[in-house]
């Protein structure tokens, strides 16, 4: 997959989906490979270190691309499985459940992680400071680039696709192009 998405120019894919789909009422079962959180843990860095090839790889080697981590966090565990719904569990429950996928990846090298459009306990991942910058960052240690996901940030409270500071504020660190970005 990294050679052949290298030699069309593009060095950025949105790979791999580390969601373990809880819900088959869930709209995106299709992104996930498994429901089963051992799985998901067994195949994320896998996945991370055959796009970028192991660590300095990337650097040297034009034939790996960055992945992404996605979708950060919980999106396969909503709420009666409600595309872009709510997950509610604590924390713990959350890091135990899905979080196995993003420290695997954490580990292999993954240079980017996509934010969800999902919310945890009723607010949007997209201006959740405390699991982007907190759990993320922090607790977990990643220290690459996150992105969100196509508007996501627009869904937060008191923002619109075209602005949102909260997003940032929260640890996004680039929004994913509007419709309109020429």
């Amino acid at each position: 997959t990294a050679r052949e998405v290298s030699v069309t120019g593009i060095d950025w894919v949105f790979a791999p989906t580390v969601a373990v789909v809880k819900d088959n009422r869930w709209g995106r079962t299709y992104e996930g490979y498994s429901s089963e959180m051992p799985i998901i843990k067994a195949y994320a860095g896998e996945v991370v270190r055959g796009l970028q090839g192991e660590p300095g790889e990337l650097r040297t080697n034009q034939q790996r691309v960055i992945a992404t981590a996605k979708h950060f966090i919980g999106d396969g565990a909503t709420y009666r499985g409600i595309d872009q719904g709510d997950t509610k569990m604590s924390l713990d429950e959350l890091l135990k459940q899905h979080g196995a996928g993003y420290y695997e990846s954490i580990d292999a090298g993954v240079q980017t992680v996509m934010a969800s459009f999902n919310s945890w306990n009723g607010l949007k991942l997209h201006g959740h400071k405390f699991l982007l910058t907190d759990v993320l960052k922090g607790q977990m240690g990643f220290d690459g680039f996150v992105v969100s996901d196509w508007n996501g940030h627009g869904q937060i409270e008191g923002c619109t696709n075209k602005g949102c500071y909260q997003a940032i504020n929260a640890g996004i660190d680039m929004v994913m192009a509007p419709q309109d970005w020429k």
